[in-house]
Formats: C-alpha cells, structure tokens, sequence
C-alpha cells in the first residue's frame, strides 16, 4: 500500500515548483524583451501577478473579466496576425486556475446545470455538423472559438456563490459601461470636428465620410457589437433606479442611462433598437406600477427629453455634412437600400443550404464558404454571414442544432421566471429581471446579425445562471440543478 504523502511534504513540492517556474517566467521575459518588444515583456510580467492574484483569489478573475468585456478593439492587442484581447485571456487564466484547483480540491464543486447539459447537447450537434464542413479549418476554428467563451456558463456559476457578489460583478459592469459610454459620445463628436480615426479610434468605416455621420463603436469591433453590449447595462440600470435598489446611487444610474442612451442611440444599430424596445417593454411590464408614479414619472420624462436633445443637437452639428433628416432616414429604411437587399439574397441562400443536409447543416461556420466562389478561397470582402442567427444556426447546424439552441433560450427564460417568482430578496428579484430583460432584448438583436462566439453573451447566460442558483439556494427549492 502506498503511503500518503504528507501536507509537508505537498507544500515542498509547491514551493520547488513555484521557484522553477519564477525561473522559467524570468527568462522568457528577458528573452521576450530582446526579440520582439519591452512592452510585450511589461506585458507579460503583469500578466504573471494577475495570475498570481487570481489564484490567490479566483474572484478577481470574474471582476476583471466583467469589466473587460466592452475592450474588443481598443485595448485589444495585434500579435502575429491575432487579436489578442483581454478578456480572453483573463477567461484561460481564470478557468485553467479553477480547473486545477478542483481537481487538487476535495470540497470541488459538483453541482451540475441542466442548462450546461442542454448546452452540451448543442455543441454536440455543432461538432456534428463538422462532417458537412466544406472548410474544415474555419468550421473548427469558429467551433472552438465558441465552445471557448461558452466556458463562462461554467465559470461564471462556479465562482459567484452569493448574492454580495453578484452585487459586486453587477457594479463592474455598470462602471465600465458609463466609461465606455462616455468614450462613444467623445468618438462621435471627435469625428464631427474632423479628429483624425488615429484619435477617435474609429474604424473608417464608420467615421462621417461614409455616411455623413459618425457610427459610434466606442472600444468595440463594431457599432452593433457595442449596442448588443449596451443591453446589458442599459437594463440593468433601468431595472434598478426602478426597483429602488441600492447597488448603485439613484443619481449614478440616471446619469448611466443619460451617457449610456445617448451611446446606444449614437450606434444607429437598427437591430439593436429593437432589442432595447424588446427590453425595455420586460421591465416595464414587471414594474408598471412603479413606472406610473409621480416621481418616476418626472425622472423618466425629464431623462427621455435630455438624451432625445442632446441627440439631436449632437446629430444636427456639422451644418450641411449631416443632419437630423439623413440620421432619420437611415433608421427608418429598413426595407430599402442595399443592405436589405443583401440580407434578402443571404436568407434566400441560406434555405438553399439547409435544404441540402436538414438535419446537421453545413458545418458551423460554414455558410460563407460554402455560397463563396471556391470554399477555401476568401472573398474581397469576407466570408459572407446570414445577418440573422436562427436562421444562420438552421443552414450551419440543421434542424436539430436550431432547435436546441432554441430550447436553451427558452430554458433560460423559464429557469429565470421561475426565480423571479421564488425570490424573496428585492435585489435579487430586480438583478433577475434585468438580467433577462438583456437576453430577450439580444435575442430580438439576433434578428438581424449572427456570431455566437461573443464574451459578453455567454458572460449574460452565466451570470443568469449563478443569480438563479442563488435564488433557488435562499429559497431552498428542490430545482436547484
């Protein structure tokens, strides 16, 4: 029989471990520093004592995962022809250190999720379809990259127990959406008195000489991208100033939503305006009485007519190379132009597709090459997407991927009313409803655009979980899963 080895004893092999790796981290920085840049090995160097911190406290992982979300190009980082972006690596780091840390644990976490089984009944299917791919190193690219963020529904749910801790990650993510917020307003009217894209940090796509107005994508890849991020704040800070909720000081919320509003509306992301819609009629249906006082009355009018001013005025400078009549008729052509005619072609092609394997689709990720000239062969301009995530999912995926993705989302929505109902706790009740009230409103955002593989979705979908854990565990209900 083999003896134990003694706690001494582990902790001698730790240190020797610990030292040995101080060595090698010391001389691949000193390496790192002479053959590429100072920078990368600065770099690297507060990379070793951000790890260093979260494994001390694994926490810090998902505050600082929570606050990275909205830097997907500005704070991102070019190696090699690769985007580097922070909260990627804070989510390897964080989920490396806990999986360590659980196998090396007797009190590991084995709770289990129904939604992670139904998840994984989803990325099995998607795995599936690889055998349909007509590009196998896209469709296992895009696969692992979204197999890759689905990891926060684990993580996420792992880490945050208990309700101060939602109430701290929920706090992050408000700061650094008023700080981002505002960053999009200064873009905006950077570009306006003719900032060059090297100081907005515009993409030129996107800055007035295109459309003779600015789109604001503040530190996203894309102006629809950050409005899709927008939900999640804009809700719940909206959910919170009317539950009169204390994570956040009435006068912070508003002025959230006055900087965040004005952001959101400045993306001039149609898609986007619908999922506010979509949001938005949630909260209000769940606290209609609270929206129809006095008090809120007043705070609510006077906040619609500042941001609706401030946009106006803000879209009607510039004299004659813009004006309010161009933003209006963007907006409202939605059924003109040539994007509606490309989203028209790409629908039509997308049937086309799914008609040919119905059941597992064409490899996930494989719409592009399969309607491209040659599947391996890059268009000018990109592969080409759907712009409309279910029925992209149904040509990628088939039937059955779309319906299991289906069936998640309402889950989640279910398992969410189901907490709202069981909660006791005021705070908790308010991040629940706003919490769902950001998925629904993506949901109707996934109407017109189709990437899976985005942070702050699958931070969402684990947030949700780990408040409806939460809930369930105060309320000691028997569907705890």
């Amino acid at each position: 029989m083999m003896s134990e080895v003694s706690p001494l004893t582990n902790q001698r092999y730790i240190r020797f471990i610990i030292i040995i790796c101080g060595i090698v981290a010391g001389a691949g920085i000193g390496v790192v520093s002479v053959m590429f840049s100072p920078l990368i090995a600065l770099a690297l160097v507060i990379s070793i004592l951000i790890i260093i911190a979260i494994w001390r406290y694994p926490m810090l992982g998902i505050i600082l995962i929570a606050f990275s979300l909205p830097f997907e190009r500005i704070g991102a980082y070019e190696f090699q022809g690769f985007t580097i972006r922070a909260s990627q690596l804070l989510l390897l780091i964080t989920s490396l250190i806990c999986f360590v840390q659980a196998l090396g644990s007797r009190r590991a976490n084995r709770q289990s999720h129904q939604m992670l089984v139904q998840l994984g009944a989803f990325v099995a299917v998607t795995t599936i379809s690889l055998l349909n791919a007509q590009n196998m190193e896209r469709s296992v690219t895009i696969l692992g990259f979204t197999v890759f963020t689905m990891l926060l529904t684990w993580l996420v749910p792992s880490l945050i127990r208990t309700e101060r801790q939602v109430r701290t990650i929920i706090l992050v993510v408000l700061i650094s959406a008023f700080i981002v917020s505002g960053f999009g307003i200064f873009q905006f009217l950077g570009d306006m008195v003719g900032l060059p894209p090297s100081v907005t940090g515009l993409r030129e796509l996107y800055t007035k000489d295109v459309l003779g107005f600015p789109r604001v994508q503040s530190t996203a890849y894309e102006p629809l991208y950050f409005a899709n991020y927008l939900l999640i704040p804009l809700s719940l800070a909206l959910t919170l100033f009317l539950a009169s909720s204390q994570v956040m000081k009435h006068a912070s919320l508003i002025l959230l939503l006055l900087t965040g509003g004005v952001s959101f509306i400045l993306t001039v992301s149609r898609g986007a305006y619908l999922g506010l819609a979509c949001a938005v009629a949630i909260v209000a249906i769940y606290y209609l009485r609270r929206v129809f006082t006095l008090r809120n009355i007043i705070i609510i009018s006077i906040t619609a007519v500042v941001i609706w001013f401030a946009v106006v005025e803000v879209l009607g400078y510039g004299g004659e190379v813009f004006n309010l009549e161009k933003y209006e008729e963007h907006v409202t052509g939605v059924f003109l132009g040539a994007s509606y005619d490309e989203r028209v072609y790409t629908f039509e092609q997308a049937f086309t597709v799914w008609r040919g394997h119905p059941f597992f689709g064409t490899g996930i990720g494989g719409f592009g090459p399969v309607i491209a000239t040659h599947p391996y062969v890059v268009p000018d301009d990109g592969w080409k997407i759907v712009n409309n995530e279910f029925i992209e999912l149904l040509a990628e995926t088939g039937i059955i991927g779309l319906a299991l993705f289906i069936a998640f989302a309402i889950a989640l929505i279910v398992r969410s009313f189901h907490a709202i109902r069981l909660s006791n706790d005021g705070t908790l009740r308010a991040l629940m409803v706003g919490l769902l009230a950001a998925w629904i409103g993506i949901l109707a955002q996934y109407l017109t655009f189709s990437t899976l593989y985005i942070m702050h979705i699958w931070f969402l979908v684990g947030l949700m979980i780990a408040t409806q854990n939460i809930i369930f565990s105060k309320s000691r209900s028997a569907d705890t899963i």
